[in-house]
């Protein structure tokens, strides 16, 4: 009878703690459905993610002096929630060049480009711009150490947080200078 009733109150206890546990997604994924349930109330996530970027002879404004480049890239919200920003300065594209003596940032734009003030990115909607960049001594279009393309959110501040960002990965993609 002991043995009957403890295993019993062990499937209730068992059954309870399963009921409680909340889903085993990752933090800020959507939940199955689209519809937060009460064991899930973490936030849909954003996902800012390089997803094209291209080296240009001639960008917008003036053209390239011979030491220079420039890049144009593409932005997308991958994730399931909006991405809300107060102004452009809390997000930015960055060339950066890997150098002995550490990272090198050649060049940066703000995001969204050529806009100021508060801004949305809706899920699956795209920002577009460009990089232009002044090469150091000695560097080369054609020869020149490893350069990348990287997304950098501001640190937390007054009245910014910096979003949850779905997948980091996407944040860096390597390219070649032209």
């Amino acid at each position: 009878m002991r043995f009957a009733l403890a295993t019993t109150l062990a499937a209730i206890l068992a059954a309870q703690a399963s009921l409680a546990a909340p889903p085993s997604l990752p933090p800020g994924s959507p939940i199955p459905g689209g519809i937060p349930g009460p064991a899930d109330r973490r936030p849909l996530c954003t996902d800012l993610a390089i997803v094209g970027w291209n080296g240009t002879r001639s960008p917008a404004g003036s053209p390239l002096a011979a030491n220079e480049v420039a890049l144009t890239f593409s932005v997308r919200n991958n994730g399931p929630a909006a991405y809300s920003t107060p102004d452009e300065n809390k997000q930015w594209i960055s060339l950066v060049m890997s150098t002995p003596a550490g990272p090198q940032v050649l060049g940066m734009n703000v995001l969204p480009p050529s806009f100021s003030g508060p801004a949305t990115l809706p899920a699956g909607g795209t920002w577009n711009g460009h990089v232009r960049a002044t090469l150091p001594p000695g560097v080369t279009r054609t020869a020149h150490p490893p350069v990348s393309l990287q997304l950098n959110y501001a640190p937390a501040g007054a009245g910014w947080s910096p979003p949850l960002d779905c997948n980091t990965t996407n944040n860096r993609v390597n390219v070649t200078l032209r």
